[in-house]
Formats: structure tokens, sequence, C-alpha cells
């Protein structure tokens, strides 16, 4: 099956989440499709594209998640939005607060 294109509304999880986060795509991309903004490899802030996971099971007792991260990995270079990779559904991301791998499990179209 191929990969597909991320949008808003995708449906995230962290390893180290206790709930389902989601994707914000902010409008300023104006690259849509199906009348989603689609995303790219630098939607990646906390509160502002990715959602809370509810808590972080790394620490003890868990605490209230802020996700941390920098960039998607494995975005299609040759399929650009606002200058950067398209986000895929098969990428992922490392959040350096908890160490949890945050994956696409929807992509939101």
């Amino acid at each position: 099956m191929a990969d597909e294109y991320v949008v808003d509304g995708a449906h995230l999880e962290c390893t180290m989440g206790v709930a389902p986060g989601t994707l914000a795509v902010l409008p300023q991309h104006r690259v849509q499709l199906k009348g989603k903004g689609r995303a790219n490899i630098l939607d990646c802030k906390a509160f502002v594209n990715i959602s809370s996971f509810g808590a972080c099971t790394v620490t003890s007792p868990p605490k209230p998640c802020t996700p941390a991260c920098v960039k998607w990995l494995g975005g299609k270079a040759d399929f650009l939005v606002d200058g950067e990779p398209a986000l895929l559904k098969s990428c992922k991301v490392v959040c350096s607060a908890g160490g949890g791998m945050i994956s696409i499990t929807d992509s939101g179209q």
C-alpha cells in the first residue's frame, strides 16, 4: 500500500503517552488535499501542531505531557509544502522531553 500524505486533523500516538493526540496544520501552508491543509516535516511544535498525549509515563508519577520535537523524520523530499518535505503517514519523531516515539496512526484524509 502506498504511503499517504498527512493533513490537518491526523491522529497521533506517543509510546510514552496515555492518550491519543492530533496534528494541526496552520493555514499559512496554503497547500491542501481534500480541503485540508497538508503538513510538512516542521509541523512539530507542541500545542501548535501537536496536542498533548495526556500524561507522560516516563515520569513517576506521570506528569502532564508536553511534546518536544524538532522535525519529523522520513518526509517526501520531492514534494514540498512551503519549502519543506511533505509529511507522510510513515514519518516518526522522537520526543526529546520523554523519549517516546511519536507516530501517525491516521493521516487525516
